[in-house]
C-alpha cells in the first residue's frame, strides 16, 4: 500500500484506528473476499488515500441513513402505542397484561422496566406522582423500550387481528413479510448506530420478494442480500409516512453518491447505481 503523506496517515489512524480502517482496505487485498487464511497482500496500485475515501463515503452514507431510519422507528413506535392503546382504552398498562401480550415478553419487560426504564427521569416523575402505578402508561413506558423490543412486542401480541392492522399501516398483509422487512430495518439501524461498514453489507436473512415481486422481475442477483435491497426496503417504509419522504430519500442518496463517491472507489461501491428505486408507494 502506498502512503503519500505519512503525517496525515498517522493522524487519520489515531482518529479512526487501524482495526476499523482495516475494514476498508480489506476489499483491496488480492485474496478478497476470502476471509480465512488471508495473506494481507494488496492489489497493485492500492493507496492509503483510496481506503480513506471509501471510509468517508461509507460514513456519510451511514449518517444519511441514520436520520431516515430514526423516522421509521418513531413512526412504528407511534403506530403501536396509539393503535393498540386505543383498542384498550381502559387499560393503560396493556403491554403487561397476560390477556393481551404473551408471557415471555411481559417477563422480559418487567425486568428491564425495573432495572432500566423506571430510573429514567420522566418515568421516575410519573411514579413519584402516581406511586400506586406499577408502570407508567403505555404512551410513556413504550417510548423508552428499544426498537428491537418494540418489534418483539408486536410479535407477542395475542390478537392476530391487531397484528394484521399494524401490518396494514405499511401496506402488508402477512406476518412473514412484515417480520422480514422490519428486521432488515432493525439490522441496518443497529449497524449504523455502532458505526459498522455498509459498503459490503450482507444481510443475515435475504429480502423477501413480497411487495417487490411485480416490479423486480427475473433474477436480481445479490440485490436480495446487499445494500441495494436495504435501500429499497427503507424507501418502501418511507412512502408510508407523511410528506414525500420516499422520493426525498432516493434523491438524497443519489446526491450523496454523485458528490462523495470518488472515481477510484467505484469498483467497490459502483453496484449502488443499480438500486431499483420506487417512484411511488406500493
Amino acid at each position: 500500500m502506498s502512503i503519500g503523506d505519512e503525517t496525515r496517515a498517522r493522524e487519520i489512524l489515531l482518529d479512526v484506528g487501524y482495526y476499523r480502517l482495516g475494514f476498508y482496505w480489506f476489499p483491496l487485498e488480492k485474496s478478497y473476499p476470502k476471509k480465512d487464511e488471508r495473506n494481507h497482500i494488496f492489489k497493485d496500485g492500492t493507496s492509503f488515500d483510496k481506503c480513506v475515501r471509501l471510509y468517508e463515503f461509507d460514513k456519510k452514507l451511514r449518517h444519511l441513513l441514520s436520520a431516515y431510519l430514526h423516522d421509521i422507528e418513531v413512526n412504528l413506535r407511534t403506530k403501536v402505542i396509539y393503535h393498540v392503546s386505543n383498542k384498550h382504552k381502559d387499560n393503560p398498562f396493556w403491554f403487561a397484561d397476560g390477556d393481551i401480550v404473551m408471557a415471555p415478553f411481559i417477563s422480559s419487560f418487567q425486568k428491564k422496566y425495573h432495572e432500566e426504564i423506571k430510573h429514567n427521569d420522566v418515568i421516575a416523575r410519573h411514579h413519584a406522582k402516581h406511586p400506586e402505578d406499577q408502570y407508567a402508561p403505555s404512551w410513556k413506558s413504550l417510548e423508552y423500550i428499544s426498537f428491537g423490543d418494540m418489534i418483539r412486542l408486536i410479535d407477542n401480541l395475542k390478537d392476530t387481528t391487531t397484528k394484521k392492522e399494524l401490518y396494514a399501516f405499511y401496506g402488508l398483509t402477512d406476518e412473514q413479510t412484515f417480520s422480514n422487512y422490519i428486521e432488515i430495518i432493525r439490522q441496518i439501524r443497529n449497524i449504523c448506530a455502532h458505526g459498522h461498514p455498509l459498503f459490503d453489507l450482507k444481510l443475515y436473512k435475504s429480502l423477501r420478494a413480497g411487495k417487490f415481486k411485480k416490479i423486480l422481475k427475473g433474477d436480481q442477483g445479490t440485490l436480495w442480500s446487499n445494500m441495494n435491497g436495504v435501500l429499497l426496503v427503507i424507501q418502501y417504509f418511507l412512502f408510508y409516512q407523511s410528506g414525500a419522504k420516499g422520493v426525498e430519500f432516493s434523491k438524497e442518496v443519489k446526491h450523496l453518491m454523485n458528490k462523495h463517491r470518488k472515481e477510484d472507489i467505484m469498483d467497490i461501491v459502483g453496484y449502488l447505481n443499480n438500486v431499483p428505486w420506487l417512484e411511488e408507494k406500493l
